[in-house]
């Protein structure tokens, strides 16, 4: 990304303003890619080394558990996320006069990347839990969080609900409590799910 936001042709330098546009703009298909891969293992590897059962037999609730690893996955995107501070930094520096910024633009935007990220998380966990090989949950992941991010943003009629356009909302600096209630309670129906899916799949 770092690549990407100061070399390739139209970079931060290019466009000419103070902001990370660009960058919170990628950012969403990085992490559509790179979380599948990370949360590919959740469950899908407990399935298939068998140690889910071990796991079950321990005296943590199934709540726990789930909670236990979507959670160790948000906080994992989070520290990935702790060095692109420094892009902030920078362009605070070349702004005219020196920290001439939108800062209220950067903190709202990583907010919505964040909740975002917990999304495809929950996606892309809820894939884990739906098969018994690592490389279907990628695969699953990938499609889930594709068709998330971009499939209802393809059809009119759910365009102004749609995961895109409430990210694009806290982009723009709106820190919207309607927006924070929107992923916080999609995170909370594929948690649902994902708990469903492990009480079917064990009863």
């Amino acid at each position: 990304m770092g690549i990407y936001l100061w070399w390739l042709d139209g970079n931060l330098l290019d466009y000419g303003f103070a902001e990370l546009r660009v960058f919170f703009d990628l950012s969403p298909w990085f992490f559509l890619f790179f979380i599948p891969a990370i949360s590919m293992r959740a469950f899908a590897e407990e399935f298939e080394m068998r140690t889910f059962d071990l796991l079950r037999s321990l005296p943590i609730s199934m709540n726990s558990i789930v909670l236990g690893k979507l959670l160790s996955n948000l906080l994992l995107v989070m520290i990935i996320l702790i060095p692109t501070g420094i892009f902030t930094y920078t362009i605070s520096r070349l702004g005219s006069p020196v920290g001439n910024y939108d800062a209220s633009l950067i903190i709202g935007a990583y907010v919505g990347l964040i909740l975002l990220c917990a999304v495809f998380i929950c996606l892309s966990t809820l894939a884990s839990a739906l098969v018994s090989k690592q490389s279907l949950a990628f695969v699953l992941g990938l499609v889930l969080n594709f068709v998330c991010w971009q499939g209802m943003q393809e059809v009119q009629a759910f365009e102004t609900w749609s995961v895109f356009s409430h990210y694009q909302q806290l982009s723009k600096g709106v820190i919207d409590g309607s927006s924070i209630l929107y992923f916080m309670g999609l995170c909370t129906l594929l948690f649902g799910l994902i708990r469903l899916r492990l009480d079917l799949k064990f009863t």
